[in-house]
C-alpha cells in the first residue's frame, strides 16, 4: 500500500471536497509515529458526492487531478476511504483457519448478519483474538455495498491514480483521532451529509455507525424554518451556532442538530449495554461538522460526557496539531487516519 518512495496517501471524497492526507512512518518518544509530507483538498462541485456515494464521477476525477497538480504530489497508490449508510460493522467469530480459507469462508459466514445479498457486498474480516482451545477467531465483518465503492474507485483511477485498498473512512477517522490515554473514547467526524461514529474499546472498534445527518442539514432548516437564502443560512451557521447573539437562528440550530445528537447518544447507549460496567469517556469531535460554535459545550451538557475538538494532526510528530495553519486545522482526519493505516 506504500510508494516506492515510502509514503502513503489517505483520500477522503466528502460531499463538498476531496481531500488527501501524505505521511510516510516513523517514531516518536520511543513508539511508532507519523510524518506528514503533504495536505491538501479542492473543492467539489454540489452533487457530485451525495452520502457518502460518487454520484458525478467526472467532477470528482477532475477535482482530484487538480488536487495532484496543484500540490505537486508525485506518488500515485492511494488508500481510498469509504462511508454510506449501508456499511456494515458486526462481531463475527469464524473457524481458526489459514488466511486463504477464511476468506473463502467469510461470505458463507456473512450471510447471516448482512442485510444485503452477499454477492452485492465487498467483505472483510478483521481478526482481534484467537481461541486455540475452541479453534475459533473472533473479530470483525465489515461490508460495504460493491456498486458504490466500484464506482468511487473508477473516479478516482482515472484521475491516473491506482486504489491499493479501500478501507471505512469511519476507521481513518478512529486512528487519528483515538487517544491511548483513555479506555473507551466516541470518535464522531461530521460531515456535511454524513456523520461516522466509532466507538472504541482499548483502541478496537466495537460500534461503527454512519448515519445521513451532518451540518447541511442545520443550514437547510435555516433556509426552511428560518425564511433565509442559502448562503446567509451558511454564514449564519457558522458565526452564531449553537449559543451566539441571535437567539432566533441558535435556537433553529439547536432545534435541527437533535436528530444527530440522538444518534451520537443511541450509538453510545449500545456500546454501553453490550458492555456493562464500561463508560465512555470523552467525546471525539472533527470534520466540518464539528466547527460549529458551541458545538462541544452542547454535546458535552446533552450527553454528560467530556466532548472536544480534536486536531486531525493529533499523531503526526512533524507538525503542531493546533498550528494556525489553515490547511492544518482543516486537514481531513479520514485522510490521515487511512494514511497512517497504511503506514503501519
Amino acid at each position: 500500500m506504500r510508494n516506492t518512495d515510502g509514503h502513503s496517501i489517505g483520500i477522503d471524497l466528502g460531499a463538498e471536497a476531496v481531500r488527501a492526507a501524505v505521511v510516510s512512518p516513523g517514531a516518536g518518544q520511543g513508539r511508532p509515529a507519523v510524518t506528514v509530507n503533504g495536505l491538501g483538498a479542492v473543492a467539489l462541485p454540489r452533487g457530485a458526492v451525495v452520502a457518502g456515494v460518487v454520484a458525478d464521477p467526472a467532477a470528482v476525477t477532475a477535482a482530484l487531478s487538480s488536487l495532484w497538480a496543484d500540490n505537486r504530489f508525485e506518488c500515485r497508490r492511494v488508500v481510498l476511504g469509504v462511508a454510506n449508510q449501508q456499511v456494515v460493522v458486526r462481531p463475527l467469530t469464524m473457524p481458526a483457519l489459514p488466511e486463504e480459507q477464511l476468506r473463502r469462508a467469510l461470505p458463507f459466514q456473512a450471510r447471516e448478519v448482512l442485510p444485503l445479498p452477499v454477492d452485492e457486498a465487498v467483505c472483510d474480516f478483521v481478526a482481534l483474538h484467537t481461541d486455540e482451545a475452541a479453534g475459533t477467531i473472533a473479530g470483525l465483518l465489515v461490508a460495504a455495498p460493491r456498486a458504490p465503492i466500484a464506482t468511487a474507485v473508477r473516479a478516482v483511477e482515472a484521475a491516473g491514480l491506482h486504489v491499493a485498498r479501500v478501507d471505512l473512512s469511519a476507521f481513518g477517522a478512529l486512528r487519528a483521532l483515538a487517544d491511548d490515554q483513555l479506555t473507551v473514547q466516541a470518535v464522531v467526524d461530521i460531515g456535511a451529509s454524513l456523520t461516522n461514529i466509532a466507538v472504541h474499546d482499548h483502541a478496537v472498534p466495537s460500534v461503527v455507525r454512519v448515519v445521513t445527518r451532518g451540518g447541511q442539514e442545520i443550514t437547510d432548516a435555516l433556509v426552511t424554518r428560518g425564511g433565509m437564502d442559502p448562503e446567509p443560512a451558511e454564514d449564519a451557521k457558522r458565526q452564531v451556532g449553537v449559543t451566539g447573539a441571535d437567539a432566533a437562528v441558535s435556537a433553529l440550530v439547536q432545534q435541527a442538530l437533535r436528530p444527530l445528537v440522538a444518534e451520537i447518544r443511541s450509538s453510545i447507549q449500545y456500546f454501553q449495554a453490550a458492555h456493562p460496567g464500561s463508560q465512555v469517556q470523552r467525546v471525539a469531535l472533527t470534520g466540518g461538522g464539528a466547527e460549529l460554535p458551541g458545538l462541544e459545550a452542547e454535546l458535552t451538557r446533552q450527553l454528560g460526557i467530556e466532548t472536544a475538538r480534536v486536531p486531525a494532526l493529533l499523531h503526526v510528530t512533524n507538525r503542531d496539531p493546533d498550528a494556525a495553519d489553515p490547511a492544518e486545522r482543516t486537514a481531513s482526519a479520514v485522510a490521515v487516519g487511512l494514511a497512517i493505516g497504511a503506514a503501519a
